[in-house]
């Protein structure tokens, strides 16, 4: 591998530029949406394996592990990152601590996106080709086994590049997630697979399988001239799209730097790149207020939930005598 694209790999990892908002302005940012978007995680969660019929659902599975990831980022890698911002370093400083921060940061957020993008090329499955889930066998191939096997691959591919890497790690204390160290970026081949497999192509599978599930059901829709059949994938289709929006407007724009970068210059569009890597922590906050604003079962619990409140704020309130 050549000086420049290891340059490349390692400036990727870790961008140097600090961009114009205070740290201590970024934690405060992050915190705001924070509070919010973790009390809306329990609340979906719970509901998602409370509720029979939504844990029952096979389009939910994958959603549901989706939030369960999703959730523990929340509790590790986003506390982690709002102690940075309000230190100016990394605490506690050890190598082990760095290694979890990386696996979280690096592993689950892999996780997150290849699981997404199996559940766009699953819902193609559940809408259009139903008889390959008709019976409890081929359930298990084509839907459990899919996921078992994503899981095992993130799990594999954190276990070798992270935990037991073929090299040894140098960890930056002054850098946010210990300076991203990723040794096996020296490396061609692990590089080259990195960027392509973990990144590039789960990304253009969500958005060719998002963008042809709705087309194909615009056309089967207008064709068929069905609406009560059309009605029940609705909530399915409304559900992905929501969550592939939200991909859209904040993972395209870092991954498309990404692709200037590796092609033009590892120094172009820095200042850029900066910002986005900030923002792609919004991620994971949004993430399970997408998913209750795309699910009217949880509008409505939601609904109800309010009005409980002002209710019981009613009944409270003092009352002069006269």
């Amino acid at each position: 591998m050549s000086g420049e694209d290891s340059d490349f790999f390692k400036n990727n990892s870790s961008t140097s530029y600090e961009i114009a908002i205070p740290r201590i302005v970024r934690f405060w940012i992050i915190l705001i949406f924070y509070i919010p978007s973790l009390i809306c995680s329990l609340f979906v969660l719970y509901y998602f394996i409370a509720s029979r019929t939504l844990r029952q659902a096979l389009h939910n599975h994958v959603i549901t592990l989706l939030l369960i990831v999703n959730f523990i980022v929340q509790l590790t890698s986003i506390p982690w990152i709002m102690n940075y911002y309000r230190l100016g370093h990394v605490s506690p400083q050890s190598p082990s601590f760095c290694i979890v921060w990386i696996l979280v940061d690096e592993g689950l957020t892999i996780t997150i996106t290849t699981l997404f993008a199996w559940a766009t090329i699953e819902r193609h499955i559940l809408i259009f080709h139903d008889r390959l889930i008709a019976t409890r066998r081929r359930i298990l191939i084509f839907h459990y086994l899919p996921i078992v096997l994503v899981l095992l691959y993130c799990f594999c591919y954190s276990l070798i590049v992270i935990i037991f890497p073929p090299c040894q790690n140098v960890f930056d204390y002054t850098q946010l997630v210990c300076g991203y160290p990723l040794c096996y970026y020296d490396q061609q081949a692990l590089a080259i697979w990195d960027v392509t497999f973990d990144h590039l192509i789960p990304i253009i599978i969500i958005i060719s399988c998002s963008l042809g599930l709705l087309l194909r059901i615009l056309y089967q829709k207008s064709r068929m001239r069905q609406p009560a059949r059309w009605r029940n994938y609705r909530k399915m289709t409304i559900q992905l799209l929501s969550i592939s929006f939200l991909y859209l407007i904040i993972y395209i724009p870092h991954m498309f730097m990404e692709f200037l970068q590796l092609v033009i210059s590892d120094d172009i569009g820095e200042d850029v790149m900066a910002y986005l890597e900030f923002f792609l922590y919004y991620g994971n906050l949004l993430l399970p207020v997408v998913c209750a604003g795309s699910m009217p079962e949880l509008q409505s619990k939601l609904k109800k939930l309010f009005i409980c409140c002002k209710r019981q704020a009613r009944v409270i309130q003092p009352q002069t005598l006269t």
